[in-house]
């Protein structure tokens, strides 16, 4: 994968809260119907427990994500969802819809912002009304739309309760899943199609839906799942429906097949209970159950294990009498003489006990009264390399340094006697909610966990990763460069500060040089740029307003000179995306005129001064490494932090920016291992140690640069109280490219005939050892060329020889400069020149092309230089390429064309 592509993508990938990436769990069987199906105006992603869509201004939209089902099975199938919405707008809705595969028939159960029931079809584009029940929804996260479908016919009911029936078989037996219409915030979860055949192990489950989970924060949507159940649990043996798997696997995640394959316990069973699996002890005293999983050792970042709890006592019992019956979650030594539980009581405290080989128990931590109980808390086991924190609902219980259990097993146990609700039951390397399940506070800039300020940029999910992911990027970028000088022992003209601060420049835009088909994405890679230069230009104007200025003697240029010298190199590489920012920060046209030559002459020095280090690939046509050359790793840990922002940072991008470290190891041969170690470091700064082969990033700068984004752009005050969002230079729409000049070269019309006898051809479609590539090639254009295009079809002679003999219009250009020329070309010397697939040129280049060939883009456009080692016509082929011509390269060029005999001619 290409560096700059992946710097691109993780930025979605990484920030798992807001991105469309990871949801699997709430979308079931549609999880992968977002990134087809995603209507421009919509966006989408995974968030506490749902897969959230949102519509903030396309009125009167409609958003689906199906697939095909095909027919019912004879014995009929289950489809359900737990929905939820926010909206203004009294006719949002969301809902099952099934929808014919060969016609526009359709049928739609929904439920509406005013908490309607809607039920209805479309047949032969007739609206057929069906059933419509007022405040039927309880819009508090709990809803669950079900369709009970079998051939021919379906049964829709909300909560249990029938709706209505459809027999308009036209519409059914084709596609399944859900609509949302209109403007608003959307939740879905659990999305499930169930056949309804025999059970696997003959039980089944019931329904879903009525679990308390914490307060989906930022989504506007109340808690997934409702507000908790303390309704008796019904045994597997008893439940209704099929798919017990899938239903354990919902509910207890990574557990589920250590509980499937378990024998029972005796005296206790196991039940469902809508999104709770339930431990039921009625008779045996101080008995326990527990089940668990390997979680190995952790030697960086942290992992984060959180499970959603509840107790009640036996039935028709007090729960009074019952005060020490106990669940949680469990950690266990490999060997399991040890171990540790962070629970809560049915007296309603939070405790943690560990215990030793001589099963005695050690009071660890206890919060009295803690516990909130009817479902709605939360326990969390924090992990860290060599230490690990029990928590509840956002709260510390209690912290077990360097204890045994540590790194062993992980899983729950149910103590004494009782009916005990688990739920939710998750582990994974994010870090853990901000607050607790019921703390009753939104504030992005309070928590109980971790200290410091976390800045969130009103949520705006393009904004937020782009300026944590820019300031990462930026920075580490910024070192990596003085690593490749230092570990490689390149040369590094002028300044090493300022040099790296241009490698870094170069590699921040090159992703918006070749944007993708996801609008979002490239919105992303665009922020992403920004943000890793305007620090320097907001530091640079507190500074002028304070009097404070870099001292003469210091190596790093001052803030906003470091700023121009940054964002020209960015603005170079793509201008038209980033005029907007050159006008509010009034660079001037003159400055602007000089950045595309800035942007094209350092990347073409940075390229030719490492190709010697660099393996050759798709998007390193330079490198003069093979693809397979050997070289050391790039190890990235993440240390424990106690910010808010380092550990936002460990949990967000740990997993991109770890990739990112094996992508760049994967570019650049190194010659021996480096380590990026991500840390608190009690200063503002960040560093490559040449003696170690370290790049340290500390937590502490991103954090203070983040914090004076957030108070410049938001009008917080040291990050903390946002009042109100105000517009920064990356939100501004950007004004229309420039415009250059560009002369037209000589040549006779096209339609000469060209024939000849080969005299010893040349091969033109030889292997050279150089892959197809989307990037333009640096000059001098000398070198080995691909034996392939990217962008344009590649032509023989004998193909061009056919062309030309045809007498059909065509648009042959040469790219070399030379006097003579094949019968009917245009001599066009910088066609060919590099820069970038977004610079000013690019329109130069489309300007030429329409007017000589009347704006006709199906035309042949053929381009060809000196031969199979000059690189300038591929540059050519491929700018107009990228701009939807028709276009050819001749590879051979005029050294295939003499070897086959045919003539050239002297340009007129």
């Amino acid at each position: 994968m290409n560096v700059a592509r992946f710097v691109f993508s993780l930025a979605l990938v990484a920030l798992a809260p807001v991105s469309q990436a990871f949801a699997q769990e709430e979308l079931g069987p549609l999880a992968g119907a977002p990134d087809q199906q995603l209507l421009k105006g919509w966006f989408g992603g995974a968030q506490d427990g749902w897969y959230v869509l949102r519509n903030d201004t396309l009125e009167g939209s409609e958003q689906t994500l199906m697939l095909d089902a095909g027919a019912a099975p004879p014995a009929g199938r289950a489809v359900s969802v737990n929905v939820s919405l926010k909206s203004s707008v009294s006719e949002a809705a969301i809902g099952i819809l099934a929808r014919s595969a060969s016609n526009d028939d359709l049928c739609l159960m929904e439920i509406t912002a005013d908490a309607a029931a809607n039920l209805f079809c479309i047949i032969g584009g007739e609206h057929k009304a069906i059933a419509k029940v007022a405040k039927a929804a309880r819009m508090d996260g709990s809803d669950v739309i079900e369709m009970i479908e079998v051939p021919g016919s379906a049964r829709f009911l909300l909560n249990g309760a029938t709706i209505g029936d459809v027999t308009y078989a036209s519409a059914l037996g084709g596609e399944l899943g859900i609509m949302a219409y209109e403007r608003g915030t959307f939740g879905l979860a659990d999305f499930e199609i169930v056949d309804l055949g025999p059970a696997a192990g003959g039980s089944g489950l019931p329904p879903k839906g009525g679990a308390g989970l914490p307060q989906a924060e930022g989504t506007g949507l109340p808690p997934k799942g409702g507000t908790g159940s303390t309704a008796p649990a019904e045994t597997a043996s008893e439940a209704s429906g099929s798919n017990t798997g899938s239903r354990m696997a919902d509910i207890m995640g990574p557990l589920a097949d250590a509980i499937m394959a378990a024998d029972d316990k005796e005296g206790w069973q196991l039940a469902f209970e809508g999104n709770w699996l339930v431990f039921i002890n009625d008779e045996t005293p101080s008995s326990e159950n527990f089940f668990t999983v390997p979680s190995g050792p952790l030697n960086s970042g942290q992992r984060i294990t959180s499970l959603e709890v509840g107790i009640l006592p036996p039935q028709g019992k007090k729960a009074s009498d019952f005060a020490k019956s106990a669940a949680g979650i469990l950690i266990e030594s490999n060997d399991r003489a040890a171990s540790c539980l962070g629970e809560i009581t049915a007296g309603g405290d939070g405790l943690v006990l560990c215990f030793g080989a001589d099963g005695k128990s050690t009071e660890m931590g206890r919060l009295a009264g803690a516990a909130l109980g009817g479902g709605d808390d939360v326990l969390e086991f924090v992990e860290r390399p060599g230490t690990g924190e029990f928590r509840l609902n956002g709260k510390r219980l209690a912290e077990i340094p360097n204890h045994p259990a540590l790194g062993g097993h992980i899983g729950v146990l149910a103590y004494e006697r009782g009916e005990f609700y688990f739920g939710g039951f998750t582990i994974s390397s994010g870090a853990p909610s901000a607050q607790g399940s019921n703390s009753g506070s939104s504030s992005d800039n309070t928590a109980s966990d971790g200290s410091g300020p976390l800045p969130m940029f009103g949520h705006e999910e393009t904004r937020l990763i782009g300026v944590y992911l820019g300031l990462a990027n930026g920075i580490f970028m910024h070192e990596f460069g003085h690593a490749l000088i230092g570990e490689l022992d390149v040369p590094s003209t002028g300044p090493e500060e300022d040099a790296v601060d241009i490698f870094s420049a170069l590699r921040v835009v090159e992703p918006t040089m070749y944007p993708t088909d996801d609008a979002t994405l490239n919105a992303i890679g665009r922020e992403v740029a920004i943000y890793s230069a305007l620090p320097w230009y907001y530091g640079g104007l507190i500074s002028e307003k304070t009097g404070m200025q870099t001292p003469w003697q210091d190596e790093h240029t001052g803030d906003l000179k470091r700023f121009r010298n940054v964002f020209c190199v960015i603005y170079g590489g793509n201008p038209g995306l980033y005029g907007h920012v050159a006008e509010q920060v009034g660079l001037d046209e003159r400055t602007l005129d000089r950045c595309e030559g800035e942007f094209t002459r350092q990347n073409r020095a940075w390229r030719t001064i490492l190709a010697p280090h660099t393996r050759v690939g798709e998007w390193h046509p330079e490198g003069l490494l093979p693809a397979d050359a050997p070289g050391a790793r790039i190890q990235t840990i993440f240390e424990p932090s106690k910010s808010r922002v380092g550990q936002f940072i460990a949990e967000a991008f740990s997993e991109g920016l770890t990739g990112f470290g094996d992508e760049l190891a994967k570019t650049y041969a190194l010659p021996r291992d480096l380590k990026v170690i991500y840390k608190d470091c009690g200063e503002l700064n960040a560093w490559y140690s040449p003696r170690e082969g370290v790049i340290t990033m500390c937590y502490d700068l991103i954090e203070d640069l983040a914090v004076m984004i957030s108070d410049v752009e938001m009008g917080t005050e040291g990050g903390m109280d946002v009042s109100a969002t105000t517009t920064s230079p990356a939100q501004s729409s950007a004004p229309t490219g420039t415009t250059a000049t560009a002369s037209k070269g000589s040549g006779k019309s096209v339609g000469v005939a060209a024939t000849g006898n080969a005299s010893n051809p040349i091969d033109e479609l030889a292997e050279l050892g150089v892959p197809t590539t989307s990037v333009l090639f640096p000059a001098p254009y000398r070198g080995a060329t691909p034996a392939g295009h990217s962008r344009a079809k590649l032509v023989t002679t004998g193909d061009l020889a056919a062309l030309i003999g045809g007498g059909k219009p065509l648009l042959l250009i040469d790219t070399r400069g030379q006097d003579e020329i094949i019968p009917g070309a245009y001599s066009v010397v910088d066609a060919g020149k590099d820069g970038s697939l977004t610079d000013s040129f690019q329109s130069v280049v489309n300007s030429w092309l329409e007017g000589e060939a009347s704006n006709d883009k199906s035309l042949p456009v053929i381009f060809y230089g000196e031969g199979l080692q000059d690189r300038s016509s591929y540059n050519a082929a491929l700018r107009a390429g990228a701009l939807g011509w028709n276009a050819q390269w001749y590879r051979g060029g005029t050294e295939a064309w003499r070897s086959n005999g045919l003539p050239l001619v002297e340009q007129e």
